[in-house]
C-alpha cells in the first residue's frame, strides 16, 4: 500500500478536502531531504507493515498518462534508482488497506473473497468517482500528487467499504485517512540533488488540475517489478451510472 497520512480515531471518518495536510506533509518531506533524514523504500517481504492486499481506485487512461509524464519529471529530478509508482501501470489511490503482504495470495484466496464481497456491498448504486490532481508535495518517502475529491462519494464509498467488511477491516480501524492521493515516486537510493528536488516540487505545489475519473474499484495484490511496485488484481467492482 501506498504511504498515508493518517491520525487516531475511534470510528472512521471523512477525508478531508483541505490542503492543510498536503502542506504539512510538504513541509515535512522538504525537512528530511535536507537534513538527510528521507526514507529508502526496500522491496517488502512477507511480514512488512506495507503493500499488502489493498483496494485501489485507479485513474482513467488520460489522467494516468498525465500522472507518469509528472512521474518521470520527479524521477529525472530524483536520480536513478527511484520506484516509479506513478507509472501508467502501477497509479493508483488506495482506498483502504487491508492486510500486511504475504507470498500466499491466490486467485481463490478466502480472504480476497471477503474483501470483494463487501466491496460489490458496499458499491451498491455508487455512481463513477471524479477527482482533481491540483499539484505535488513531499512526504519522508515519496514525491506526491494531490487528490481532491470533487463530492462527498469517494468518501461515502470508503466509509461504507469499512462497515461492509466488519472484522475484515481491522487493519485501518484505529486510525482514518486524511487525504486522497497518488505517490508518483518512491525514494529507493539516494537522492541525486535533494535542494533541487524540493525546489522542483515547490514550484508545482500549484498545478493545472488533471480530471481524474475512477469507473471500478480493484482489490490487489503487488508485486516488485524492478522499478516499483505494480498491483496484481485478484477482484474487482464496476461503479456504474444510475
Amino acid at each position: 500500500m501506498s504511504d498515508s497520512a493518517s491520525e487516531p480515531a475511534s470510528e472512521p471518518l471523512p477525508r478531508r478536502t483541505s490542503r492543510a495536510t498536503f502542506d504539512q506533509l510538504f513541509a515535512e518531506g522538504a525537512q528530511a531531504l535536507a537534513d538527510g533524514s528521507y526514507g529508502i523504500q526496500e522491496v517488502p517481504t512477507e511480514g512488512d507493515r506495507r503493500w499488502g492486499v489493498s483496494a485501489l481506485l485507479r485513474p482513467n487512461s488520460r489522467a494516468a498518462a498525465s500522472l507518469e509524464t509528472l512521474a518521470r519529471e520527479a524521477a529525472a529530478v530524483a536520480g536513478d534508482g527511484h520506484w516509479l509508482t506513478g507509472a501508467v501501470g502501477n497509479s493508483h489511490l488506495t482506498m483502504r488497506a487491508l492486510e500486511y503482504p504475504r507470498d500466499d495470495v491466490g486467485d481463490d484466496d478466502p480472504c480476497v473473497a471477503r474483501y470483494a464481497d463487501a466491496l460489490r456491498a458496499a458499491a451498491v448504486g455508487v455512481r463513477p468517482l471524479t477527482f482533481e490532481v491540483t499539484g505535488l508535495t513531499l512526504t519522508r518517502l515519496s514525491v506526491m500528487a494531490c487528490a481532491l475529491p470533487l463530492d462527498e462519494a469517494a468518501d461515502r464509498l470508503s466509509a461504507a467499504y469499512a462497515q461492509a467488511l466488519g472484522p475484515d477491516a481491522w487493519l485501518e480501524k484505529e486510525f482514518h485517512r486524511e487525504i486522497w492521493y497518488l505517490n508518483l515516486v518512491h525514494f529507493a537510493a539516494a537522492v541525486r540533488d535533494p535542494q533541487r528536488l524540493i525546489g522542483w516540487v515547490a514550484e508545482r505545489r500549484r498545478v493545472s488540475p488533471i480530471r481524474l475519473h475512477v469507473t471500478e474499484v480493484e482489490i490487489a495484490a503487488w508485486r516488485f517489478t524492478g522499478t516499483g511496485m505494480t498491483p496484481r488484481r485478484l477482484a474487482a467492482t464496476a461503479l456504474v451510472l444510475a
